[in-house]
């Protein structure tokens, strides 16, 4: 089980991406079927958390209130503590510069900073700038069933009847081949962010989830919700010391110097600034061209710490 898979077993999981396609599909034969069976599990809460939340979608204002209350509202029964820090350190008014992208546009609408909770949390808002042109969908929608195999590699899995050689896409209105999801005539882009940084270094703790849907306006929202272990007294001690047992583990060093970063923040700032990376892919069927290449951009926004 995943740690997104245990930081949702509480309520209703909504569909998170943390795994990344980061070559094309074709060359990861014995990656597929571990995808495969996890990706269907996805698509299968995705399914009935649509069902519950398409209505909600078309009546409120999807931010921080209203997800933790309407769509992910486990905390309020099983973590109320959790909850309640979250909605009592809830920053409305984010300062913000944005990448000047010409497909899309990206920003971050909320944040909630509750560092006793050891949890950060990032609402992010993306919508294609020419809506009459192009849909934006996550990236992480597109073969959520884990059944693409690839026209080169069909032949590989013909006794399997699920196995499909064309790309399809999920959504609100259901599952299906790509030009069948989108409206007609229209350029299906693809939005991967699913990061928070300090200092160009990931803040990532183990049970951190990602949370990507579409608003019935064709609204991208992202729920980013960090869990913050390097603010745990002894977590720099515990790094330092898996590192001197397994050296090959070099991301600890990244981890270590996070932690202490961060620390010296909270020690002596009154706010910080942190950055959401994101890549816009424009879809096509030639995977190499589809996950090799990509727009990238950034939101940088401020945090207040107290």
């Amino acid at each position: 089980m995943r740690s997104e898979d245990i930081d949702r077993a509480l309520g209703a999981t909504p569909p998170s991406f943390a795994q990344r396609m980061d070559q094309t599909l074709r060359d990861l034969k014995e990656e597929k079927e571990m995808k495969r069976a996890a990706f269907r599990t996805v698509l299968v809460v995705a399914v009935i958390t649509a069902l519950l939340c398409s209505t909600a979608y078309a009546l409120v204002t999807q931010g921080l209130e209203w997800y933790y209350n309407e769509r992910f509202p486990a905390y309020q029964q099983h973590a109320p503590e959790k909850h309640e820090a979250i909605m009592d350190h809830l920053q409305t008014e984010v300062p913000q510069t944005q990448t000047d992208d010409e497909a899309v546009s990206v920003a971050v609408t909320e944040v909630s900073w509750a560092p006793d909770q050891r949890v950060l949390v990032v609402s992010l808002e993306a919508r294609a700038k020419e809506p009459d042109k192009a849909e934006l969908h996550p990236m992480w929608n597109l073969d959520a069933d884990g059944s693409y195999v690839g026209k080169e590699s069909l032949a590989d899995y013909s006794g399997d009847e699920e196995a499909r050689s064309e790309h399809w896409l999920w959504t609100e209105d259901g599952y299906g081949p790509v030009a069948q999801m989108i409206a007609p005539g229209k350029q299906l882009l693809l939005l991967e962010a699913d990061a928070v940084c300090l200092d160009g270094q990931r803040l990532l703790g183990d049970m951190s989830s990602v949370d990507v849907y579409v608003a019935g306006d064709g609204t991208v929202h992202a729920v980013l919700e960090i869990r913050l272990d390097c603010l745990e007294p002894d977590y720099v001690q515990e790094q330092e010391h898996l590192l001197a047992l397994y050296p090959e583990q070099q991301f600890r060093r990244e981890n270590i110097a996070v932690a202490k970063r961060l620390q010296a923040l909270l020690d002596s700032a009154d706010a910080m600034e942190l950055t959401v990376p994101y890549t816009v892919r424009t879809y096509t069927e030639d995977d190499a061209r589809l996950y090799g290449s990509g727009s990238t951009g950034e939101v940088a926004f401020t945090v207040k710490l107290r």
